[in-house]
């Protein structure tokens, strides 16, 4: 136990001594963030949450009301068999209610309000014309008008004239054309100065000015005798006629007004069905009336069902969708038994399944809506749910198994959110395969949206070709069920890219399309290497190579081992000289250090490595090989060295103060990385490599590992090892190969010689020195 404490205060002594010095970064903590992803991957807790999950929103949208039945029919389409009312119904007959409602606004009177500054001007004109008669016309009648007008003023019947006009407006006078616009027979009421509303009376009642003028000029000439009368009173009409103006104006608020009220007031027609009574006969000719019919009937039958049997189909959709989740846990512990063992699986795999749930039953409604504006039949619901979108996300995420099985999962509760149908379930299984194959090796996001989108629109469309023989009469509803595989393919890669990005970056998983990114050359922390660690930099590529040849003979993913070969090393960043490979100047920087502050240098790099992969948010793929690259191996060079140092001192080296923190490496791609890196680091040492060495070199290497317990956790089996081994023999031996001695002609005389040979003769032979030149 003391030698435990005294190793463990000098661990921590020499760490902060290096600290100080500037040899290894200060530790830093977990982020919260962090700090609940490892908690998380270790409680299996959270699996069953996801699995409640997936179980709470399956019943949710078995319990939830499903579209229409796919027998409803479509207008001008004849029906194949006849429809019978299972229950009594009711139904709102718009047509004949509307017919109702137009009859009575018909009956409404129009409103005309008196506008009372056109009152005003005719009475002004009126007492202008008594007070300055005009005296340019000199033609007999108006002379006579002038001196009937003196005649009314002298005899003080001017009151009594302008009583008859201020009477002719307050009745109103509508203009002729006004009253030539409206049939005959057409009711109205007027709305006085004041907002009375005057007792109904027909339009055609009203006078015109004219009509009025006439009335007051028959009551004005009745008290007078002239000899032309009837010129006279023509003159005098004219007058008066040009002293008024029509002053009533149609007022269209107040009439919309008191139809829509009388609108209004009309009770919806409502007809009545019994049970047993015939909605459809056969062969009937579909028209609006029967749609609507057929409308209010679904909505009707399916209010009772859902009134009725709510708690029985709640029991049977919880008992259904747990015995499905059942089902796939036992398949996936059996099968692929990672998924289980792996929280974050689980959850992106219920994840997924969730999202296409949700996918689908918003699918179903819009449908439900667009199927009854657009008239298009209920049966085509099948080419317009996302049924493949499960399984072109999981193919990419976990493996194309897993989500064939996901996309049968959520085709089964699309089947039962749409009544058990058979049809939908195989059409479901169908494109889960075929998209699920499409994009499992899609390297880019462009191909992963153009597989998806194909392989979705055509194995639809081979699909409709099942349906074709009950559209062949409706080319309108082919093209709508072809415009539906369409839109559907395009909608499933959407949804699928961008759901996609969603659990990339929230469970910090990555897919070939991702990795790529990070294969470019021109990444920061790749180019810091190229410039700040060549050594290490050519070493990661070699050893990029060598994982990717091996990954793909053991039929692991070449892509993450390539990937995680080129950052496991970044760490060296925080102190490149002092490794070897990147040492160019030949001197030896541990030479002045003790054993163990070499050693923490060394093993600090993976901590560095890490602490640089999460600053610049690389994938968890890529933070666990930086990790597990070097498992718990022994830093053997510098623990050989405080052995051999301490050997005289009698002082005792603890090992485990030499050893790496760990993990070991569990995936295979995390397993390839770590042995290529010691395979390819090794190899630098042979001299004159050959086959021979090359393989007696690795295979010592993998039995060191083997024997150090490097691989204790490592998902290969003997075989795999052993296809891993023979893949770095045949690799290193090609990047090792020895060159050629190409022999050289003894003959011939290269540049060397040649300028040697110039060299020679110049010393020989120096030029002569000039004559002087001078005047004489």
């Amino acid at each position: 136990m003391f030698s435990f404490f005294r190793s463990l205060i000098s661990r921590t002594r020499a760490r902060r001594l290096l600290e100080k010095k500037g040899f290894m970064g200060a530790r830093k903590r977990l982020t919260p963030e962090q700090t609940f992803r490892h908690a998380a991957e270790k409680s299996r807790s959270l699996g069953f949450i996801i699995l409640t999950l997936v179980w709470a929103v399956s019943i949710a949208v078995l319990v939830l009301p499903a579209p229409k039945d796919a027998s409803i029919l479509v207008g001008g389409q004849h029906a194949q068999k006849s429809i019978f009312a299972d229950m009594d119904f009711s139904y709102e007959d718009h047509v004949r209610t509307e017919a109702k409602r137009d009859n009575v606004r018909a009956l409404v009177p129009l409103f005309f309000r008196i506008d009372p500054a056109v009152n005003k001007a005719c009475l002004e004109r009126a007492n202008a014309l008594f007070d300055n008669p005009a005296t340019g016309d000199n033609s007999p009648e108006k002379a006579a008008v002038r001196e009937l007008l003196q005649l009314i003023q002298e005899t003080s019947q001017r009151k009594s004239f302008l009583v008859q006009l201020e009477g002719a407006l307050e009745e109103g006078l509508i203009l002729k054309v006004d009253k030539e616009k409206y049939a005959i027979g057409q009711e109205m009421r007027v709305i006085d100065a004041k907002g009375r509303i005057r007792k109904q009376k027909r339009l055609q009642d009203v006078p015109t000015v004219q009509e009025s003028a006439d009335r007051i000029t028959d009551n004005t000439l009745k008290y007078y005798s002239y000899r032309n009368r009837e010129l006279i009173r023509k003159a005098l009409s004219e007058t008066i006629a040009g002293l008024l103006s029509g002053n009533l104006i149609y007022d269209e608020k107040v009439t919309d007004e008191e139809r829509k009220k009388e609108a209004d007031s009309i009770s919806p027609v409502i007809v009545e069905f019994k049970k047993g009574d015939t909605i459809i006969i056969k062969d009937q000719l579909i028209d609006a009336k029967d749609l609507a019919i057929l409308d209010a009937y679904s909505k009707q039958l399916k209010q009772t069902k859902a009134s009725l049997n709510f708690w029985r189909k709640l029991s049977e959709s919880s008992i259904v969708s747990l015995l499905l989740i059942v089902l796939t846990g036992l398949y996936l512990y059996h099968i692929h038994p990672e998924v289980v063992r792996s929280t974050q699986k689980m959850w992106l795999t219920g994840t997924a399944i969730i999202l296409a749930i949700i996918a689908n039953y918003l699918s179903m409604e819009f449908f439900d809506s667009l199927s009854a504006n657009c008239n298009i039949p209920p049966n085509l619901i099948l080419m317009s749910l996302p049924l493949g979108m499960a399984a072109v996300l999981l193919s990419v995420l976990i493996g194309v198994r897993v989500a064939i099985y996901a996309g049968l999962f959520v085709s089964i509760i699309a089947a039962l959110m749409l009544g058990s149908s058979l049809n939908l379930l195989i059409h479901g299984l169908l494109l889960s395969c075929v998209a699920g194959f499409a994009v499992r090796d899609a390297l880019n996001h462009r191909a992963f949206f153009v597989r998806a989108m194909l392989a979705v629109t055509l194995t639809m469309g081979l699909t409709l070709i099942s349906y074709a023989w009950e559209f062949h009469h409706n080319l309108r509803i082919l093209n709508w069920a072809l415009l539906f595989c369409l839109i559907n393919g395009v909608a499933t890669a959407i949804l699928s890219l961008m759901s996609l990005f969603f659990l990339e970056s929230v469970f910090q998983v990555s897919t070939n399309m991702s990795l790529l990114l990070l294969c470019d050359y021109n990444h920061p922390l790749l180019k810091r290497l190229q410039l700040e660690a060549p050594g290490t930099y050519h070493h990661s590529l070699m050893v990029s190579t060598l994982a990717e040849q091996a990954a793909q003979e053991i039929d692991a993913n070449p892509i993450r081992a390539r990937v995680g070969a080129l950052f496991h090393d970044i760490g060296k960043l925080s102190k490149p000289e002092y490794f070897a490979e990147n040492n160019v100047s030949g001197g030896d920087p541990h030479k002045e250090l003790q054993p163990r502050m070499s050693s923490l240098i060394i093993m600090n790099h993976v901590k560095e490595g890490v602490d640089l992969a999460l600053k610049y948010k690389l994938k968890k793929f890529i933070v666990d090989t930086i990790e597990q690259h070097h498992g718990t191996d022994l830093v053997f060079y510098f623990y050989r060295r405080a052995v051999e140092e301490n050997t005289e001192k009698d002082i005792p080296v603890g090992e485990l103060e030499y050893r790496y923190p760990g993990p070991l490496p569990r995936e295979k791609e995390n397993v390839i990385v770590s042995l290529a890196d010691v395979c390819e680091a090794a190899s630098r040492s042979l001299q004159k490599p050959s086959h021979a060495k090359i393989d007696s070199l690795v295979w010592e290497l993998f039995r060191k590992r083997i024997r150090d317990g490097q691989l204790n956790d490592a998902d290969l089996t003997f075989g795999e090892l052993a296809g891993i081994r023979e893949s770095f023999v045949k690799t290193l031996t090609t990047m090792l190969h020895a060159r050629i001695a190409y022999p050289r002609d003894e003959e011939e005389e290269d540049e060397d010689d040649l300028f040697m040979a110039a060299k020679r003769n110049s010393a020989a032979n120096p030029p002569a020195p000039e004559p002087a030149s001078g005047k004489s």
